[in-house]
């Protein structure tokens, strides 16, 4: 990727590039992480400068992504714990405010997206980033275990609970999904 060399070598017009190609999806992760849009921006916004400041360490386009999934879940892990230090309780944001994440849309029931992601932020932060790179990068286990540098049963583990935990808690709602 061209861009990705020329923001390597100080380009600022490259970098910004990088920053507009990347932004809506670190953003989005962010959101579903911590469910928080104020900590979304500042976390999005942290990331990228902490890109520019690793750049040389960058080797190649699928390194990059990798970096940004690596580098999104740890900082939004960072913040949900400084929130559990301060014992603020996080009001959840809605899903209608969310940008598209980076898996097509299938048409389903908004009503029904927004108990899964309300659902989804009850998961403890490990389970919830496997399955927001899950279902909403489309990332394969392996994959999620390289970027969360997690083994790959632990990764299988928190999908295969997490999926039935979902299943219980929409059984027995009356939207029948």
């Amino acid at each position: 990727m061209a861009v990705l060399r020329l923001a390597c070598a100080n380009d600022r017009q490259a970098f910004r590039k990088l920053v507009t190609t990347y932004q809506a999806r670190v953003f989005s992760i962010a959101l579903r992480l911590t469910g928080q849009r104020a900590d979304a921006e500042d976390l999005t916004q942290d990331v990228f400068v902490q890109l520019h400041a690793a750049l040389g360490q960058i080797a190649d386009p699928g390194h990059l992504e990798r970096w940004l999934l690596r580098t999104t879940y740890h900082r939004s892990i960072d913040r949900l714990r400084q929130h559990d230090r301060q014992g603020h309780k996080l009001p959840l944001e809605s899903l209608a405010s969310a940008p598209e994440g980076h898996a097509p849309e299938s048409g389903a029931d908004p009503m029904a997206a927004s108990r899964l992601y309300h659902l989804l932020l009850q998961l403890q932060p490990d389970a919830r980033a496997v399955m927001v790179l899950r279902y909403q990068e489309d990332l394969d286990p392996v994959d999620i275990a390289k970027v969360l540098d997690m083994p790959i049963y632990t990764v299988k583990s928190h999908l295969r609970r997490s999926l039935q935990w979902l299943r219980t808690q929409c059984a027995g709602d009356s939207h029948g999904y």
